[in-house]
């Protein structure tokens, strides 16, 4: 049928994919599209951005499943890797945490930590944790987005790399609300990672420091 499908403006161009929005079938959606890489071998090219685009929306599904807020996905087309997932109205928590109270600070990195803890629980690693992968209703909702980086592993060192930049952002983007969000962030996923997992927990909180103190992390006038 006419216009079931319709892309209407670019939102945002990425290194790896265009997001565009749109309607699917009278849904707003966007149209998560990878777009061609002419410096790579076409087939090269094809198989990666299908085994990626796969990768993405496959991990959408099951993270849902555990009831954390994130996009639904209507379609994944691997013929023109694009996956079409229901658009979340918001602001990027980037944009919004200014205007927060602390208590709403507060309440909000919590769910965030408690979020993360849940994926990793679950095996999976988001791989580009920040403020701008991150969703913030009206109604004070939080959605994690952008799965392009996501990986499955149960290594404490990629779990452990996963809040640590979360730190770094939290450090370079809102520096004057650090130590809050931060303190906030790392109770809310101690509480996701419930006693029979807060071994595991402890180790991961612990080895953020182990990565810090790694050459290209240490501050210039600390290194020897």
């Amino acid at each position: 049928m006419e216009n079931e499908i319709v892309m209407e403006k670019v939102i945002h161009k990425g290194a790896e994919a265009n997001l565009v929005y749109g309607h699917w079938f009278g849904k707003e959606v966007i149209f998560k599209h990878r777009i061609p890489k002419g410096y790579r071998i076409e087939q090269i090219d094809k198989m990666l951005r299908t085994k990626r685009t796969l990768n993405e929306g496959k991990a959408l599904i099951r993270v849902k499943s555990y009831g954390i807020n994130v996009p639904q996905v209507y379609e994944i087309d691997t013929k023109n890797s694009t996956i079409v997932m229901k658009h979340i109205k918001g602001q990027k928590l980037k944009d919004a945490l200014k205007s927060l109270t602390n208590e709403q600070k507060v309440n909000i990195l919590k769910n965030i930590g408690k979020n993360i803890a849940i994926l990793h629980k679950n095996g999976h690693i988001h791989g580009d944790i920040t403020t701008s992968n991150i969703i913030l209703t009206n109604t004070e909702e939080i959605f994690i987005i952008d799965f392009g980086l996501h990986d499955y592993s149960d290594y404490i060192e990629d779990k452990s790399t996963d809040l640590h930049l979360f730190k770094r952002v939290l450090i370079s983007s809102h520096g004057n609300d650090f130590c809050l969000c931060y303190e906030a962030f790392l109770e809310g996923y101690r509480n996701g990672y419930e006693p029979e997992n807060i071994k595991e927990c402890k180790e991961i909180i612990k080895n953020i420091k182990t990565i810090e103190t790694r050459g290209r992390y240490v501050k210039k006038e600390d290194r020897i």
